[in-house]
């Protein structure tokens, strides 16, 4: 690596924001570049780094872009207020992104409160991806693609099912056995799971993990909860967590309690703690600014998340896990990163945006 032939685009955290004034547009700017061929790296470790900013060396964290120093590159981040320095050393521990087809499910049974977020946060942070529903998976397009990502839907599974019927299934599970990666939020991380019972017919049982209230998504509610990282340098935490102990707080929507059968499923965050709900005591008490999704989660919503369900039915339990199928990576998150902060922030700026991003990005190396 010579001297300033690269460049580092670091996304370190910084307490409630980053180093990146516009993290979404500093993820977009590197995906532009991924699709248009450039070579893109990902830091995966801590790493002391010699750069013009720092000649004496920095320890960036993990979750920084290194990018080829082009004349047409650097004219475009000198244009722009993407915080980047140049590297004067060379150093080991970045591994290369490749472009991966996602295709997002918006077929039966995934409901429009998850998937409109969703979409969203892909466009603001530039990840191109085609909206593929039943029919579509059923027909095997799925085969054409390399992640797929299925969002939150009313219910643990059975709305899906409807759809995309036993060929859909049989579909989903082939692309994973053959090289397909899978993400998961909230009823598409139930989805994988596999059930106990004989009367659910509903979950793929793909993975090693169930979930002991089966289908009932119901006994918990909507709230917003606190996780525990338990995995802090695992690459789905870049940017949100530094240091060795971390939590976040984030919208909690009826999603799974992940009970892990066998230790082929990793959790990655545990549910820690009750923060706020709709209830008369447990309303929050600040300003959730721009954040529809959030606001909706506390407001429109009548099955409430109480104090005593956290309790009885998430504290503890594992809300972010990961797999690998043939090894193809699976990874699952119970609560929805996508809906964004809960408070603090502008929801544009929403730091647990970067679960969603990281997560792709995750599935779009070989690690």
């Amino acid at each position: 690596m010579a001297e300033k032939d690269y460049v580092i685009i670091p996304m370190d955290r910084l307490g409630v924001v980053g180093t990146q004034k516009d993290i979404a547009g500093a993820i977009r700017f590197i995906n532009t570049l991924i699709d248009a061929g450039k070579e893109v790296s990902w830091l995966i470790r801590p790493a002391r780094i010699f750069t013009d900013d720092f000649p004496e060396g920095h320890i960036y964290s993990p979750g920084g872009f290194i990018i080829k120093a082009e004349p047409e590159i650097c004219e475009q981040l000198k244009n722009s207020e993407i915080v980047h320095s140049f590297i004067t050393s060379s150093f080991e521990m970045q591994i290369k992104i490749d472009r991966k087809r996602i295709a997002l499910y918006t077929g039966k049974g995934a409901a429009d409160f998850c998937t409109k977020p969703l979409i969203e946060v892909l466009e603001l942070t530039g990840f191109r991806h085609e909206c593929l529903n039943d029919k579509d998976i059923r027909s095997g397009l799925l085969k054409e693609f390399d992640v797929f990502l299925v969002p939150g839907g009313p219910d643990a599974g059975e709305s899906y099912y409807w759809g995309l019927g036993d060929q859909g299934y049989n579909n989903i599970k082939e692309f994973v056995n053959d090289k397909g990666s899978y993400f998961g939020i909230c009823a598409g991380a139930y989805l994988p799971l596999t059930s106990l019972s004989e009367d659910n017919r509903y979950w793929l049982n793909l993975i090693d993990a169930t979930d002991d209230q089966e289908l009932d998504y119901w006994r918990t509610g909507t709230g917003f909860v606190r996780v525990r990282v338990v995995e802090n340098m695992h690459p789905f935490a870049f940017g949100v967590a530094t240091g060795s102990v971390n939590t976040f707080d984030i919208v909690y929507w009826e999603g799974p309690a992940i009970k892990i059968l066998r230790d082929s499923v990793k959790i990655l965050a545990r549910f820690d703690e009750f923060i706020a709900s709709g209830t008369n005591t447990d309303y929050p008490r600040w300003n959730l600014l721009d954040n529809t999704p959030a606001k909706d989660s506390i407001d429109n919503w009548y099955n409430i998340l109480t104090r005593d369900r956290f309790n009885k039915y998430l504290r503890d339990n594992a809300a972010f896990v990961e797999t690998k199928i043939n090894g193809n990576k699976m990874i699952l998150y119970s609560p929805h990163a996508e809906f964004g902060s809960i408070g603090i922030t502008q929801r544009k700026d929403s730091q647990v945006f970067q679960l969603i991003t990281n997560g792709l990005f995750y599935l779009s190396i070989c690690i």
